[in-house]
């Protein structure tokens, strides 16, 4: 990896793709590149999912606190607002500094629906930060990830890195990705209303109405925001009108806006503004807001479908969208939800902690030999304290998940205390009550919407007057 550790021009823009296998490339690859660049006095950000940012933090120890840590799977669950709110956010957060980036927007759980807007942010990377003094490294599971995917990231890498070294990409053509996944939209056979600068406000309550009839409740602000950003977009720059559906696809609420309009700025909705700019606020609230944006543009017009997480429609309970090829899991109840991860990290924290107790083995003074200027750094100690914080966390976790278990089970609680090595009383105490203090959350009450009478316009089915793919 000497390619993406060497000391770069403050202007010049790096973009390298990690193909690894397993967790020991992962943390190796990723953990090395993140060290070159705090020796180098540079920032650092790791933007990743939570499972391999916890692998990461552990790995870190102490340097994890000179890290900014980001949870992907949140903060770019909408791959299209990852630019703006996590890249350059961090960016410009450090003004006339050269910073290291690592984003993993693709992973094995991403799902078919997702992936077009991945790549495509993928390719964009390299146009938005051109000629910007910022290094983005993008892990990518090679052993996990499907032959199409890995292709793709060598078109939209010019460097690729894996356990042989780094390499100059033969394939890269991030114009030929934004092409070919410029694909039109799968069709629905969704009712459609359309509008104009009259009706803005109505179709606006009617997309309100119709989330209700799909068996939408709770706060409707923020479909009322993304719908008037998309229908004004049309009113000003798509030929004055267009056309809106609104539908329920598993546990998410699809608006789908289509007008006459053509969008030539791939950048569009990417980009931060500043307090001073009057325009170009749009798009970007649309990424920021919506959990997931897609967007077809081509010589015929505009479509742009984005997709809402429900957390309150009735009669169902909210799921996960399934990951390529998978159904869609099974949601535990949260006395069966696995601790792999804490037991992972505690196993890592442990051999951490081993290496620490190897390496004093034979010293008769360890506090003397951890002085500074003796044999052992102070760093060693203190990385070694971070390790023993890890393992009890992890410890505390499984204890208070084996008590309810027990108890569940029928164990009483003097048995308990015995197998805590206390009294039962001291057991209760601090199993019993901690858990009547955590009484189970009140049950959601969606607020009542009382619409106001109007004459809204008709969502009607497609091949009724309204157009359709």
């Amino acid at each position: 990896m000497t390619t993406a550790q060497r000391t770069h021009a403050a202007d010049e823009f790096v973009h390298p793709a990690l193909f690894y296998r397993g967790t020991g490339e992962y943390l190796n690859g990723i953990v090395s590149f993140i060290r070159a660049g705090l020796a180098a006095g540079e920032p650092v950000a790791v933007a990743v999912p939570a499972p391999n940012l916890r692998l990461i933090a552990t790995e870190l120890g102490i340097d994890a606190d000179r890290v900014r840590l980001l949870d992907m799977a949140r903060a770019g669950r909408n791959p299209g607002r990852i630019i703006p709110g996590v890249l350059f956010a961090f960016l410009d957060a450090h003004p006339g500094q050269r910073v290291r980036i690592v984003g993993e927007p693709i992973w094995a759980g991403r799902t078919s629906v997702e992936y077009p807007a991945c790549v495509q942010h993928e390719a964009l990377i390299n146009p938005a930060f051109a000629g910007r003094g910022v290094t983005i490294l993008c892990p990518y599971d090679a052993a996990a990830l499907a032959p199409q995917t890995l292709a793709d990231a060598q078109a939209t890498h010019p460097l690729l890195i894996d356990a042989e070294g780094s390499r100059t990409s033969p394939a890269y053509d991030p114009d030929r990705i934004l092409a070919e996944y410029n694909r039109p939209l799968p069709p629905v056979a969704a009712p459609m209303v359309t509008f104009d600068v009259t009706t803005l406000g109505a179709v606006r309550r009617a997309a309100r109405e119709r989330a209700t009839q799909l068996g939408v409740t709770g706060d409707y602000t923020e479909l009322d925001l993304l719908v008037g950003e998309l229908t004004a977009n049309s009113v000003a720059h798509g030929g004055g009108r267009g056309s809106l559906g609104v539908w329920v696809e598993g546990d998410q609420l699809v608006c789908e806006v289509r007008d006459a309009g053509r969008i030539t700025d791939a950048l569009a909705g990417r980009r931060p503004v500043t307090a001073q700019q009057a325009a170009g606020r749009g798009l970007l609230l649309v990424n920021h807001l919506a959990d997931l944006v897609r967007m077809h543009t081509g010589p015929d017009g505009t479509t742009i479908r984005l997709y809402l997480t429900m957390r309150g429609r009735r009669g169902e309970a909210s799921g996960d969208a399934a990951p390529l090829g998978q159904q869609v899991p099974h949601r535990a109840s949260p006395d069966q939800v696995s601790l792999r991860w804490q037991t992972h990290d505690a196993l890592r924290a442990a051999a951490r902690f081993s290496r620490y107790l190897r390496a004093e083995q034979g010293r008769s003074d360890p506090e003397e030999a951890a002085a500074p200027g003796g044999p052992s750094r102070p760093r060693s100690a203190l990385d070694a304290l971070a390790a023993s914080e890890t393992l009890s966390g992890c410890i505390d976790q499984w204890r208070n998940r084996l008590v309810q278990l027990a108890r569940r089970r029928g164990a009483p609680w003097n048995e308990i205390g015995n197998a805590l090595g206390v009294t039962k009383q001291a057991a209760h105490e601090r199993y019993g009550e901690a858990r009547r203090r955590s009484p189970e959350p009140p049950k959601y009450e969606a607020p009542k919407f009382d619409s106001p009478r109007y004459e809204a316009p008709k969502f009607e089915s497609p091949g009724a007057g309204a157009p359709s793919d």
